[in-house]
């Protein structure tokens, strides 16, 4: 019998349960072609009901970085659902999308900083902007290749996971093994072979997941700065794998090659 009051239970057993049930349920209500499209927002939509169900309703105004974090989840899923619902709605546009990245730091900036920004934060801001910018603009190129894009997601996530775990922020733990389990889920129902879309549902809300943990264990630790950006060569392991003579591009390099920096970012951090 589970126990859904341990928190490794909560953490992880609830959105692995919830993404299951959810991509059936739009199996089965939206048909095969649509339900598979829009099925992947049911790891962002088992995301959002385990941090309400773990750290409650949100306040407003906003209080915490738990309730922030429930916002740019609750905005970016209706975003990309929209996107996957109309893939040609045009709105939607490449500028739109930098926009939100610039948006979410700067966001997260104020609930955690003091205004007016002072001249190093100005200059971290910017290094963050710039780098949560070219990090989306390589999800999105690689949204589609197989399933490189939720897999870069789930290895930086386990990689911010390690980072708190050695560094001692229990909330970054927390939120990274929801994510995980998520993640988890999503790949082992694309198992062997991928059967749903990893859409902007998914991509956004992960995305940003990723990149607020990131920035919020930065603001409590400004020494993980290193460990965080060694976690950012995740995103570019099939290009580094490329690098390798054709023999050395086996699965089981593709399968550990993230583990490299994770190791790195563990011992720096």
């Amino acid at each position: 019998m589970l126990n859904f009051d341990e928190p490794v239970i909560m953490l992880m057993v609830l959105p692995f349960l919830i993404t299951i049930i959810g991509h059936g349920l739009f199996r089965y209500f939206a048909g095969e072609g649509l339900g598979h499209s829009l099925a992947n927002s049911s790891l962002t939509i088992a995301f959002i009901i385990t941090l309400l169900i773990f750290y409650g309703i949100p306040n407003i105004p906003i209080r915490t970085n738990t309730d922030q974090l429930f916002l740019i989840c609750l905005i970016s899923l209706c975003f990309g659902f929209i996107q996957d619902r109309y893939p040609k709605i045009s709105f939607l546009s490449p500028q739109i999308h930098i926009a939100l990245m610039i948006l979410v730091v700067f966001w997260i900036y104020a609930n955690n900083g003091a205004f007016p920004v002072i001249r190093a934060d100005i200059f971290a801001l910017a290094y963050i902007t710039i780098i949560a910018i070219i990090l989306f603009l390589k999800l999105e190129d690689i949204q589609y290749n197989d399933l490189q894009a939720p897999v870069s997601l789930f290895w930086a996530a386990v990689g911010l996971y390690v980072v708190s775990k050695g560094s001692d922020i229990p909330l970054s733990e927390n939120l990274m093994m929801i994510l995980i389990a998520a993640l988890g889920t999503y790949l082992i129902l694309n198992f062997p072979k991928p059967k749903f879309p990893f859409g902007a549902s998914a991509l956004y809300p992960g995305y940003l997941i990723v990149l607020s943990v990131a920035i919020q264990m930065f603001n409590v630790d400004p020494s993980l700065g290193l460990s965080l950006f060694i976690l950012t060569a995740i995103f570019y392991s099939e290009n580094i794998i490329r690098l390798l003579p054709g023999e050395y591009a086996t699965p089981l390099i593709r399968l550990v090659m993230p583990a490299v920096p994770i190791a790195f970012a563990w011992i720096f951090s």
